[in-house]
C-alpha cells in the first residue's frame, strides 16, 4: 500500500509537469488549427443550368463544388496543423521499473522505482521550427488561390469555347438551310434545262460539306459540355444550357504592365519567394538544432521497512533530480546539416529567377497571340465580312437575273460564311486568350474597355 501511495504521488508530480510544460507552448500553437475553415455548400446543379449558364455563376458554383479546390484546402489546413507539432516540447518520458531482486540497503528494501524525464531543445529552436511551418502554411494558401486560379482559367477556356461552337452551329444551321433550298432550285431548273448540271454537283457537295461542318461542331460541343461538366464535378453526359456570350472587351494594358504585374502577383512566383524565406529560416532552424540540448530527470524509489529493528531513516524513500546535456560532438555531422539548409536556399533562389525569366517569356508569347487575335477580328469586321455581304448582294442578284450564277452564288455564300465562323473563332481566341493572361498574371486584369 505504502507503494502505491509513492506511485500516486509520483503521478500528481508528472501531471503537474506536463501542465507546466504545456503552458511553455505559444498560444499561436494552439489557435493556428482554427485557420482556413468554411462550411461547404451544395448546389442542384443539373437543374441550374439546363436553361441558360452565365459565367460568372458557373465560376461560383465551380470553386464551391470542385474537388481539386477541396483537395488544396485539406492540404493547406493538414499544412497548418503541423504547427502544434513542430512547436511542442519533446514528449516527456514515464519509466516505471520493478526489482527483480531487491536492492538491500540499510534503510530497507528498494522494490519499485518511478521515473520522469523532459528534454528541452536549444533556446528559439522551437520558436524557429515555428517560423518554417509558417513559411509553409503561407505557401500551402497560395498554393490553394493558385487551384482556384486555375481552375476559373480552365472554366473560361471551355466556357469561351462553348459560345463559339454554339453561335458556329447556329450560323452553319442557317447556311445547310439556304443551301438545301437553293439545291431544290438547281435541281428544278436543271430538269426545265436552265441551269447546268455542275450547279447542282455544286449545291449537292456544299451541302454535304455543311452536314458534316455540323456533325463536327455539336460533336465539339458535346467534348465542351463535358469540359464544363467536369470542372463542376457532375457527370460528363450531363446537358447544359444556351450561354450567355461574354462581351467583346478589348485590354487596354501595355505589355510592359501586364509584366509588372505578373512579377508581383503571380502564385507561383510568390510561392518562390517564400520558398526561399523557408530556406532561409531552414538555415536558422538547422544551426539551433546542432546546439546541445538539456534534460531534466525526476526519480522516486520505493523503499520497504529496514531488517534491522528500529534502524535510522527505516523506509525512507529516496527522491533524485539529474539535469543532462546533449553533446554535440560530431561536427561533420553538424557542419552538414547547416550546409544542406544553405543549399536549400541557394536553389530556391534559383527557381525563383528561372521562373520569373520564364514568366516573362510566356507573357510575351500570349500577349502576341492576343494582339493577333484582335487584329484578326478588326480585320474581318471592318473588311472582310463587309466586302462578303455586298458580293452577296450581287450574286443574288445575278441568280435571280440569269440561269448560270448558282455556282457563283454558292462560293461568294461560302466565303460569307467562313468569314463570319472565323470572326467567331478570332473573338473566343481573343477571350481565350486574355484567360491565359491572368492565369500568368495571378487575377483578373481590370483594365478592359468594351468595344464601341
Amino acid at each position: 500500500m505504502r507503494g502505491l501511495s509513492l506511485l500516486y504521488q509520483m503521478v500528481l508530480v508528472v501531471i503537474g509537469s506536463v501542465i507546466v510544460l504545456n503552458a511553455l507552448v505559444p498560444r499561436e500553437a494552439r489557435g493556428m488549427t482554427q485557420e482556413a475553415s468554411t462550411s461547404e455548400r451544395t448546389t442542384d446543379v443539373k437543374a441550374l443550368f439546363a436553361e441558360t449558364l452565365e459565367l460568372p455563376h458557373l465560376i461560383q458554383v465551380a470553386v464551391e463544388r470542385n474537388p481539386k479546390v477541396r483537395a488544396a484546402k485539406a492540404r493547406w489546413q493538414a499544412t497548418v496543423e503541423q504547427y502544434p507539432q513542430m512547436t511542442a516540447l519533446p514528449d516527456p518520458m514515464l519509466m516505471y521499473g520493478y526489482y527483480l531482486r531487491n536492492v538491500e540497503t540499510r534503510v530497507g528494501p528498494q522494490r519499485h522505482r518511478l521515473s520522469f524525464s523532459q528534454t528541452f531543445p536549444y533556446p528559439g529552436t522551437l520558436d524557429a521550427a515555428g517560423e518554417v511551418v509558417k513559411k509553409a502554411v503561407e505557401i500551402a494558401r497560395v498554393k490553394h488561390e493558385q487551384v482556384i486560379r486555375d481552375l476559373i482559367v480552365e472554366l473560361k477556356l471551355s466556357y469561351h469555347e462553348l459560345v463559339y461552337l454554339q453561335r458556329a452551329i447556329e450560323l452553319t444551321q442557317q447556311n445547310h438551310e439556304l443551301v438545301a433550298s437553293i439545291l431544290a432550285i438547281a435541281t428544278a431548273r436543271y430538269a426545265e434545262g436552265k441551269v447546268a448540271l455542275n450547279d447542282v454537283l455544286k449545291a449537292q457537295s456544299q451541302l454535304a460539306q455543311l452536314g458534316y461542318d455540323l456533325i463536327l461542331l455539336e460533336e465539339l460541343q458535346l467534348v465542351a459540355h463535358a469540359n464544363i461538366n467536369a470542372v463542376l464535378s457532375i457527370p460528363s453526359s450531363t446537358p447544359l444550357g444556351v450561354t450567355v456570350p461574354v462581351p467583346y472587351e478589348l485590354l487596354d494594358v501595355p505589355l510592359a504592365d501586364v509584366e509588372k504585374q505578373a512579377l508581383s502577383k503571380r502564385q507561383e512566383l510568390q510561392i518562390a519567394a517564400l520558398e526561399v524565406e523557408k530556406a532561409t529560416e531552414g538555415i536558422a532552424l538547422a544551426e539551433l538544432q546542432t546546439k546541445p540540448m538539456l534534460k531534466f530527470d525526476l526519480m522516486a524509489i520505493e523503499t520497504g521497512k529496514a531488517l534491522m529493528i528500529d534502524a535510522p531513516d527505516s523506509g525512507k524513500d529516496p527522491f533524485t533530480i539529474g539535469i543532462g546535456v546533449t553533446i554535440p560532438w560530431s561536427s561533420l555531422k553538424n557542419s552538414s546539416k547547416v550546409r544542406e539548409a544553405q543549399q536549400n536556399r541557394e536553389a530556391s533562389t534559383a527557381n525563383k529567377l528561372a521562373l520569373a525569366d520564364d514568366t516573362k517569356v510566356a507573357l510575351r508569347k500570349i500577349y502576341f497571340r492576343l494582339e493577333n487575335a484582335r487584329r484578326l477580328v478588326e480585320l474581318y469586321e471592318t473588311t472582310l465580312i463587309p466586302q462578303a455581304g455586298a458580293a452577296i448582294e450581287v450574286a443574288e442578284t445575278w441568280h435571280q437575273e440569269g440561269p448560270k450564277s448558282i455556282t457563283g452564288f454558292l462560293e461568294t455564300q461560302s466565303v460569307w460564311l467562313n468569314f463570319n465562323l472565323a470572326r467567331l473563332r478570332a473573338i473566343a481566341d481573343y477571350q481565350q486568350n486574355v484567360a491565359r493572361l491572368e492565369q500568368l498574371v495571378g487575377g483578373k486584369i481590370d483594365d478592359l474597355r468594351p468595344v464601341q
